[in-house]
Parts: structure tokens; sequence; C-alpha cells
């Protein structure tokens, strides 16, 4: 539960473009708060305890649900939705339905009710975020971006809504709810009864309602058709703002996964459109597939092709002992496939899938506030050295200000030793040059290094990828003071393309790269014969996170004997830089 690298959450906004003068929806990303983790376990036991009787859990399971749905005469469908829920929700509300539930949340953790109280009081009193520099503290209702406002307005949902049954004088032929949108049946004539019932539940969390027009009314992706027997039948549904764009066909994604995201659209409009003649459904998918790219003759193809989906029971084949590993990797034309069929025929147990290395994050400025270089946390650093052309290579998973402190410590009590008389013959000496190469250079040379110009050269949010990636700067960073054993755990398997890429990156008069957005990148290109597939990516050229996110897919190979067989390819390939390349 201790953390020594928190930062403020910083908030932005994200924009309602299905509501009128597009309001924001402040969003509090609190992965870096202090509470974070222990908001986490708060709402996983919380999490264990709600029976989610009410729950939709998908468009899926309640489109076969409602399909299967008759209502009584004279019931119409209404859905309500809750006016901001996250942040109206108050916090003497959930301590009172905590109480109430204790009995169910008890049998999942040992922990006493008081103490359970007070560490669900504090994850909600600690919310803040930092805005332009200024810091803020929400004093009421509960951040979106914190990991237990889920869990705690499901819990404060399902309280509700036993609350209303057993107040309303008629029955709920069909109650559902998917976060905090709802869907009922009630007659005609009560449907302000219950607009009013729900309402005075509490002061702070109201509900809107929209009542079926023409027997027609939508819920998530679904527009429930009530026919004229009460029964109900559904069309696939998007609302009228949607542009109705989704992976072009053109995108510089695998072609696999192209298909992919067309079957399973196939697949959606054909399992929720009930209501619809079979004809009818041809051209809704027809239309919006054109209308991404894709050519008209592989539309047809998928289209006569397509079945109901069955339950995918291929991992049955790999050994129980094994669990299933899912990673994921930049798509890089070929390459990209080549690795992916190694890896399936060496690791049964492996599931790649691609992803895109251009990002809308890649191409747009930031919108949350800049992180001030000393609080990051989990980066490479460099620090050169004050009286020559060295440098110091390494990496720290705390705040950098801690670890520069730290570095700064030892310097200054190396400096104090030379002061004293004392000499590189000394034990004390002797030992603290031991501690890391930096202090070794400065006590052989009796240099000092310059750490207020220490720069931040690479990052990574995965703890694991940190000790890689240090490896990799130390190797490519000319006149380095790092010992030879901080390279020695690296496998053979980097060795080439490292080579190339120092050989680009510090050659006279390499070009600077191009600039995309905020950041600085060049173009490299990866060939891997004797197909000789070619494919390009973007990547910092002073950071090997973007480039070693392609051949990092499971982990860190530590010693030759447990490299991937992804080693015996890489005598095939090589690097450089072209910056005449055109991306799509």
């Amino acid at each position: 539960m201790k953390t020594y690298k928190a930062t403020a959450p910083r908030i932005y906004g994200a924009p309602k473009a299905h509501k009128e003068g597009l309001p924001l929806r402040p969003v509090v990303p609190c992965m870096t708060s202090p509470s974070y983790t222990l908001s986490q376990y708060v709402g996983k036991i919380i999490q264990k305890s709600i029976t989610g009787k009410y729950d939709a859990t998908d468009s899926f399971t309640f489109c076969e649900y409602i399909n299967s749905v008759q209502l009584p005469p004279d019931y119409v469908l209404i859905s309500l939705d809750v006016v901001s829920l996250f942040t109206c929700i108050p916090k003497d509300l959930v301590i009172r339905d905590v109480i109430n539930n204790w009995e169910n949340i008890k049998q999942h953790t040992d922990i006493n009710l008081d103490l359970f109280l007070e560490m669900t009081e504090f994850c909600i009193d600690c919310s803040y975020f930092r805005f332009k520099g200024q810091f803020y503290q929400q004093v009421f209702g509960t951040a979106m971006g914190n990991p237990l406002s889920p869990t705690i307005a499901d819990l404060v949902m399902e309280t509700l809504l036993d609350n209303v049954v057993t107040r309303v004088s008629f029955p709920f032929p069909v109650l559902k709810k998917y976060v905090d949108d709802l869907m009922l049946a009630v007659p005609k004539d009560k449907i302000e009864e219950v607009r009013t019932i729900f309402n005075s539940y509490h002061e702070k969390i109201q509900f809107t309602v929209e009542v079926e027009q023409e027997g027609k009314i939508p819920f998530l992706d679904l527009l429930l058709v009530r026919q004229s027997d009460q029964t109900i039948k559904t069309e696939w549904y998007i609302k009228p703002i949607a542009s109705g764009r989704f992976l072009n066909y053109h995108s510089a994604h695998s072609t696999k996964q192209k298909v992919n995201v067309a079957n399973n659209f196939i697949h959606r409009v054909k399992t929720f459109s009930t209501n619809v003649e079979p004809s009818a459904t041809r051209d809704i998918i027809f239309t919006q597939l054109k209308r991404n790219d894709y050519p008209t003759a592989m539309i047809n193809r998928l289209i006569d092709r397509s079945r109901e989906r069955q339950v995918n029971t291929t991992n049955d084949d790999v050994t129980s002992s094994e669990e299933m590993i899912y990673r994921s990797m930049v798509h890089v034309g070929q390459l990209s496939g080549n690795i992916q069929k190694v890896l399936r025929k060496d690791y049964p147990n492996v599931t790649i899938s691609s992803k895109n290395a251009k990002t809308v994050g890649n191409l747009l400025p930031p919108v949350k506030d800049v992180v001030d270089k000393n609080s990051r946390s989990n980066v490479i650093y460099n620090i050169p050295c004050a009286n020559c052309s060295a440098c110091y290579v390494g990496m720290t998973s705390n705040k950098l200000q801690t670890r520069i402190s730290s570095h700064r410590s030892c310097s200054n009590r190396l400096e104090n030793m030379w002061d004293q008389g004392k000499t590189t013959e000394d034990v004390e000496v002797a030992q603290l040059r031991e501690r890391t190469a930096l202090l070794d250079h400065s006590a052989a040379n009796r240099h000092v290094f310059a750490f207020d110009r220490t720069r931040i050269v690479d990052a990574s949010l995965k703890k694991q990828n940190l000790h890689i990636l240090e490896t990799c700067h130390i190797i490519n960073t000319p006149n380095t003071v790092n010992k030879r054993t901080d390279t020695d755990n690296l496998s053979n398997t980097y060795a080439g393309v490292l080579h190339t890429l120092k050989k680009q990156y510090t050659k006279p008069g390499r070009p600077t790269g191009k600039r995309i957005g905020t950041t600085r990148v060049n173009t490299i290109r990866v060939k891997v014969a004797p197909k000789r597939a070619t494919a390009s990516l973007f990547c910092d050229p002073d950071s090997f996170s973007d480039i070693f996110r392609i051949f990092y897919p499971i982990h860190p190979p530590a010693a030759a004997d447990d490299t991937l067989r992804l080693g015996q390819m890489w005598p095939m390939l090589w690097a450089h830089t072209d910056d005449k390349t055109e991306h799509s």
C-alpha cells in the first residue's frame, strides 16, 4: 500500500459530443495518486459483495433477454438516466450502503467494519487534482478516474433499485441497469409515479426520463421495438450524431485485424436485428462498411460467409499447466506477421495482438498539465560529467528527484572524504566506489557530475521494461561510465538492431527527423529477408521504447539459453533511416 512516487492527478475534460453545448465530462486519472492502490483494494472487496441482479452485462446478453420478454397489457418502455452519477454520489449514502450490506462484504475480508469504513471514507476524501499548476480538492462526490468510483456507484444503484422495487405498487417485468442507464417496463399511467419515487431516494441523485415513441426506445446500441402483442424485438442502433466511423480499411493495421473488425460488426448487426428483414440488414452492413472504405468484394464475401458465432474452444488445446499470455505488438508490415508465426510455433500459450504505432496521443498536443521532470518516475536518465565528456545512464522507478538526491548525497559524502585527506586506498572510499559507476568515475578521476543538467532519455509505464531499456541506452550512448556488468544480461538477440541504430544515430550530419505534434520522429524501415518485406514506423530517435516494444512481446531475455526463437531472425534484420518514405 505504500508509495514513494505519487504525483497529483491532472484533470482534463472529455467533451460530450451528443449533448447540446458540448459540455465537458471531468476526468481525473488517478493512476499516480497516493491512494490509488488502496482504492483498488477497497473496490475489489465491495465489488465481490454486489449481486448484479439488475445488470445488463453487455448488448448481446441484453438482446437475448429482451427478445424473450412479453409485457403485460398497457405497459410501456421507459429509460432513466442519472444526472452526473459519479460526481453526485454523497459520502454519507455510500457509508450507509456499506453498513447495510456489511453481512455480504465481510465474507470477502478480515477487516472489521470500523476500519473498513475509515478506509472507504479516506479514499473518497482524498480526491484531488492539479489544473494549470493549481491544486484542487473534490469536496463532493467521487472522481471519474478513481478505481473506487465505479464500484460504489454500482453499490449505490443496486441499493436504490432494491428500495424502489419495494415502494412501487406494481411489478417491473423489465428492470435492467447498465452503469447509470436504466430500462424499465411500467404501466403507461404510472410513469410520473416512477419518476417521483426514483428522484425522492436522495436529493443529490436525480433522474431524467425518456418514454418510448411510437413503441420504440434506444438502450445501449439497441433500438427496442414493442410489438402489437406486447413482445419486444430489437434493431441495431447508433445515435443520430454518430459518424459511423470505425477502423478504416486504408489504416495502417494488419489485414487480419480489419477483417475481424468487419466480421464482428456483421455479427453484431445480424444478432441485434430481430425486427428487420435480412435484405435490410444486409443494406445496413454494406452501407456502414463502404463508409469505412471496405472493398465491395470483401463485404459481400464476409456477409455470405457469416454465421452465428460459436464459443471459441481453441484455448482448450493448450496444456492445462500453462496459463495463457496476452501481449500486444506494434504492426510493422509483414514483419509483425512473421514474428507472430514464430511465437505461435514455439509458444502456443502466447497470443499476440497488433496495434498501430501512431495514435491520437502522438499527433495531438497533450490536454493535461505537464508533469515536472523531477516528479516523473519509471524513467531512464542521463547525468553528464561536469569535467569531461563522459556521462552516467541510470534508471529509477521512484521519482527522479529522489534518485538524483541520492546521487548528490553520495557525491557530497565523497567530497567530504577528499576534504578529510582520504585517498582512493581508504576502505570507506573503496566501499563508496562500489555503489555505482557514477561514484567510481568521480573517485577515480576527482570529477563531479552536473546533476542540474540531468535529462530523461526514456520512460516506460511498465516497470519490468526499465532494465532492458537502461541496458539499450548504456550500449548506444557514447562515453558512458557504466560498468560492463550493467549490460552483460542483455541477450544477443538485441545486438544487431542496437548496432545499426547506434551507427545511424551517432554518425555526423544525421537527419534531425520530422516533427509531428510535439514529438520529433525519424523513420525506421525494418526489412526481413528472404521475402524482403518492408514496413515503416514512427519512433523518437532518442527513445528505444518505441522500437523495442515491437521486439519485446513477452519478457526481456535474461541469457542466451532464455532467448526466444525470434533471435534466429536477427541475422536477417536490419534498419536504416529514410526521410523520403511516405506514411499513411
